[in-house]
């Protein structure tokens, strides 16, 4: 009895208290707190954000709250019976009345119409408590509840603080599309982050009430959250992968919605000269399947004071193994490329020539690219007859460098991959990898390209078509695929400007290097047969 005494005196003061707040106030804002841990705590009742409290006992179960069931008839003045032997609440509102049995989530309205809690509503120590979202569904108040602080909003509707009522996402071809559905609309403020790479969106005002799914399947949003930084204020944080471009905002009505669009389809370009003739592309691009990095190398190959060369990596032109970048070191070259398959001892997997001498045979009648004395760039299927000579015979036509590669990905400035013709295996021709490529434009620039790859939030690599189509973007008449995968570097001058997949260079067996000026290229060895 003196616990009943005890309830209905705080209860009755809760009411007297709650009232004159309500009566005084142009917007009432309530909040109950409790200690995190507690099943059963004593938690407070701010009445106002000016920080009156009063007692009030809560449950909480996760993100799911009980309150008194008394506090909810007090809070949204209407009346309320409860039969402790059926353990039946019966509230009467203006449109009819509803029951709560309690350990049941299911409630009927008076209409036969049914819903149902989260969380049922139960008895703790003979005080009926039941979910505090009834005074949502009740459509007297917003509710919000933060797990963090342990604080559950009350929002008057129309009052001065908004309401965050959902949060939802879509995934589009070009764009990841996130939605806040909002009581009204409120001040706010963007920024937008390059490390980590985030949008922060900060909403003045507003408290968030209901569900909110923060998972989003796109490799370019890592998450979003939710946070209440400081008094009504609401910040939503969004995670990327990768930087990515500036996002777009903006507000829709009926409903009021604040809409923030990611972009994940893009191309940032930016080019810088290296030398006269010699200029090198940045490529930074949003595809479907994730970020792409691409390096290009420009080359007037018909200017007099620029030569392009093919070098085994061996000592004194021999067979071997070594980095691009000791290439390019060694030789005083600008820049260069990994050039032909080769074997793990070195042995180059195709057509080399180097300074007009043959050091390595075609193979499969690939495709290779050659360069004349006068700086023509020829690009074709090269094979070997029964008399050991090239057919073509690019030695006739004064092609003093040349290598191997294949399969051929442009003809004509159209996508043309042979991958089936030339007789690659899958390990070359399908999937995303890095990879390397060599073109020449339709008026006569080499292009020399490195894909990265196999880097999932900085560059996925490309599948051979995909390479194609990059090398038509660039201008290209012809192209070709070289080594790929971890073999994949270009350097510029003492940079390596991709990022190996390896972690590291890998060494090759040679390379495609550019000169300014007079090569410094050792002398090479006699040709095969001689």
């Amino acid at each position: 009895m003196k616990r009943c005494r005890h309830y209905f005196a705080n209860s009755l003061f809760i009411v007297i208290f709650t009232i004159f707040f309500l009566i005084n106030s142009t917007c009432s804002a309530q909040w109950i707190e409790i200690t995190e841990g507690s099943a059963v705590s004593q938690g407070k009742l701010v009445v106002d954000e000016s920080g009156a409290i009063l007692p009030v006992p809560v449950i909480a179960k996760g993100s799911n709250i009980l309150i008194p069931a008394t506090f909810v008839a007090e809070t949204l003045r209407i009346s309320m019976r409860y039969d402790p032997v059926v353990q039946r609440l019966t509230y009467s509102i203006p449109s009819g009345s509803f029951e709560i049995l309690l350990h049941q989530k299911e409630w009927k309205l008076s209409s036969g119409e049914t819903r149902t809690f989260a969380e049922p509503a139960i008895s703790q120590s003979g005080v009926p408590f039941v979910p505090a979202e009834l005074l949502r569904v009740t459509g007297e108040y917003d509710i919000s509840w933060d797990v963090h602080a342990m604080k559950l909003h009350l929002m008057k509707p129309g009052g001065k603080v908004a309401a965050l009522t959902e949060a939802r996402h879509g995934i589009h071809p070009d764009k990841v599309r996130i939605v806040f559905h909002l009581s009204k609309e409120v001040p706010f403020k963007v920024m937008q982050m390059k490390n980590p790479p985030r949008v922060v969106v900060d909403f003045e005002d507003t408290r968030v009430q209901g569900a909110f799914d923060s998972s989003i399947a796109n490799i370019a949003v890592n998450g979003v959250r939710l946070t209440m930084p400081e008094g009504n204020n609401t910040r939503c944080i969004i995670d990327f992968n990768y930087a990515l471009p500036d996002v777009t905002t903006f507000w829709l009505q009926d409903p009021v919605r604040f809409v923030v669009d990611v972009p994940t389809i893009y191309r940032n370009q930016a080019a810088l000269t290296i030398d006269r003739g010699i200029r090198y592309i940045s490529m930074n691009s949003g595809t479907p399947n994730g970020p792409l990095t691409i390096d290009v190398l420009e080359i007037a190959a018909t200017d007099k004071t620029i030569a392009v060369e093919t070098v085994l990596a061996g000592p004194d032109g021999s067979f071997g193994l070594a980095p691009v970048s000791d290439l390019v070191a060694r030789s005083g070259a600008i820049a260069g490329v990994n050039g032909v398959f080769h074997a793990s001892d070195g042995t180059p997997l195709g057509l080399i020539i180097t300074d007009g001498r043959l050091k390595s045979l075609p193979i499969m009648s690939r495709t290779a690219m050659g360069i004349t004395q006068d700086g023509r760039i020829l690009m074709d299927s090269v094979s070997i007859d029964a008399e050991g000579n090239l057919v073509p015979d690019w030695l006739e036509q004064g092609v003093v460098y040349a290598v191997g590669g294949g399969p051929r990905l442009v003809k004509d400035g159209k996508v043309n991959v042979t991958s089936l013709q030339e007789q690659f295996k899958a390990d070359v021709a399908t999937g995303r990898a890095p990879r390397t490529a060599v073109g020449v434009t339709f008026d006569d620039k080499l292009l020399l390209v490195a894909v990265t790859g196999r880097q999932a939030y900085y560059s996925i690599g490309v599948t051979l078509e995909e390479l194609a189509d990059i090398m038509v973007e660039l201008g290209a008449k012809d192209a070709m695929n070289l080594d790929g995968g971890g073999s994949s570097t270009m350097v510029v001058r003492d940079f390596v400007m991709n990022t190996p997949s390896d972690g590291r260079e890998r060494k090759v067996a040679d390379a495609i290097l550019v000169f300014s000026g007079p090569s410094k290229t050792p002398p090479v060895s006699p040709p095969i047969g001689q």
